[in-house]
């Protein structure tokens, strides 16, 4: 139990830093989007590109990619259920009712718990949300306020473009091919080079997310109720997913389950503030204090849930 804590202080006291480093006149911004800017675009890529070359499932376990990315769509369905069901005015409140966000801290968390070299669990349970984030949720997010959604296309090319896409497949495929001792060698100030990159990655996320905490007071009470429905929802649904098909089902190994319960634990991905106008103030304040608030009750969660469950 003190070993699970100990190794999650690292995340929660780097978060804090970032907290403290906002009261300073160090960073701005533009600085930190700067930084989360290069961190999205090579850091990040590179500790997923060395996860995937970890990955080692066969096809018939693959089947769970799809499966979690229905799980996505089922907590979406939810969320507009429960929009029309209890009249809520806030066209968000079913984006924040689905997805995880899996490259600003799930991946964090998970390493810092479980060790770098498990990290190839975590990779492989987020494909399918992150193919559902770059589908659904990205062009049902573009489509709040516009009367023109992104066409396939488009939604298409910005998940092709994409460096973490890249990443993804890069690694899988590297993982499969089998190079003498030369190419080894010579490709060693490559691997060395991604490694680097991916080891900065998670104290450099913890910081930004910690110095982008943004609580507004007057929708506070809204965010952690609409948090609390998250939860209600999302971690019974991750054991019974766990229970009956990673575990049951596909019968991979306990890390995979851990990685599933790790990945719902954690919060809608930011990019859900990113596709909003700036202009809503009072919707702006809303999705920025949720996501902010269930930052924190992540990690404590997550800080719980892997003490209970070795």
């Amino acid at each position: 139990m003190l070993s699970n804590i100990l190794a999650t202080l690292p995340i929660l006291l780097l978060f804090i830093l970032g907290m403290l480093l906002r009261r300073t006149s160090l960073f701005d911004g533009r600085t930190i989007d700067q930084i989360k800017a290069f961190v999205l675009t090579f850091c990040l890529p590179a500790l997923l590109f060395e996860s995937f070359l970890g990955l080692d499932v066969g096809l018939s376990e693959s089947v769970a990619i799809i499966l979690i990315y229905l799980l996505c769509l089922l907590l979406y369905a939810v969320g507009l259920f429960i929009t029309r069901l209890f009249h809520i005015q806030s066209p968000y409140f079913a984006q924040l009712m689905t997805g995880f966000e899996v490259g600003m801290l799930a991946l964090a968390l998970f390493s810092a718990i479980y060790g770098p070299s498990h990290l190839y669990a975590m990779a492989f349970v987020s494909i399918g949300q992150t193919l559902f984030v770059f589908t659904i949720q990205s062009s049902t997010l573009a489509s709040i306020g516009s009367a023109k959604r992104p066409s396939l296309t488009q939604i298409v090319r910005q998940f092709v473009t994409s460096p973490i896409s890249w990443a993804m497949a890069g690694g899988i495929i590297a993982s499969q091919l089998t190079l003498t001792s030369g190419w080894t060698r010579l490709l060693s100030p490559l691997g060395d080079t991604i490694h680097y990159l991916g080891l900065v990655t998670v104290p450099m996320i913890t910081i930004t997310i910690g110095w982008s905490l943004a609580i507004e007071a007057n929708v506070l009470a809204k965010s952690l109720v609409t948090i609390a429905v998250r939860k209600a929802i999302g971690i019974p649904l991750a054991l019974l997913f766990n229970h009956y098909i990673i575990i049951g089902l596909l019968k991979m190994e306990p890390i995979f389950a851990k990685a599933m319960l790790v990945m719902v634990l954690c919060p809608p991905p930011f990019v859900i503030a990113a596709y909003m106008s700036q202009d809503d103030q009072q919707e702006s304040a809303y999705v920025n204090t949720t996501l902010s608030v269930d930052t924190v009750v992540s990690i404590v969660l997550v800080m719980i849930a892997t003490t209970v469950w070795r």
